[in-house]
């Protein structure tokens, strides 16, 4: 098993031990590309014009956009170093290491992250999708710190869940209104930058 120090954490994650192709990317950029199938909106992710996971739509009776979703775990990579869904869809999985492979690149990590995910969209849906907000409640903060208390990312501080939330809606928010869009990710610098898609991409329109 490779241990990192806590600073070295800090800095670039829990992989910088780890050979390339087993390490999340540090700069890299997502497409969200929203399609049209009958009438219902649906979301492919790509990287590098190769598509990451299923086409999936919002699995959910009424639009609520959650077809985005993505964008919290490739949020959750470049800010917090951490996301055992974007490690499978970009399958850069820790296979070397059987005991890191297992716990925290496994079924029951993955698991939590998209149940973390799921305890927030539920708080930020009651909050306009935390538009205009500055905080997370401190009662999913300390859910999602019980949650992860058992896999590396535990080093992780609320104050850095609660900024790698908001920013990750403020990037949400943008796809929303826009049916997608093309979001550079900088690990380095803990940024997310969005830039729209061209004019002749489809935009699913707004649902109140």
């Amino acid at each position: 098993m490779k241990v990192q120090s806590n600073s070295d954490i800090n800095k670039i994650g829990f992989d910088s031990n780890f050979k390339v192709s087993e390490q999340l990317p540090k700069n890299f950029i997502i497409n969200f590309e929203s399609i049209l199938l009958g009438e219902k909106w649906l979301t492919k992710v790509s990287l590098d014009d190769t598509q990451l996971g299923d086409i999936i739509n919002d699995n959910s009776k009424t639009s609520d956009y959650y077809r985005f979703h993505d964008i919290f775990h490739y949020s959750f990579a470049a800010i917090l170093g951490w996301s055992p869904c974007a490690r499978a869809m970009m399958k850069r999985k820790r296979k070397s290491d059987y005991v890191i492979d297992e716990v925290e690149d496994g079924a029951r990590a993955t698991i939590t992250e998209e149940a973390i995910s799921m305890i927030v969209f539920n708080e930020a849906k009651r909050k306009k999708y935390f538009e205009g907000a500055s905080a997370v409640s401190k009662t999913t903060l300390r859910i999602i710190k019980e949650m992860t208390e058992d896999f590396e990312v535990k080093v992780r501080s609320a104050k850095e869940w609660e900024d790698a939330i908001l920013k990750s809606y403020e990037i949400f928010r943008l796809l929303m209104v826009n049916g997608g869009g093309s979001v550079e990710f900088d690990a380095f610098n803990k940024a997310i930058t969005y830039s729209p898609l061209s004019a002749s991409q489809p935009k699913s329109p707004i649902q109140n």
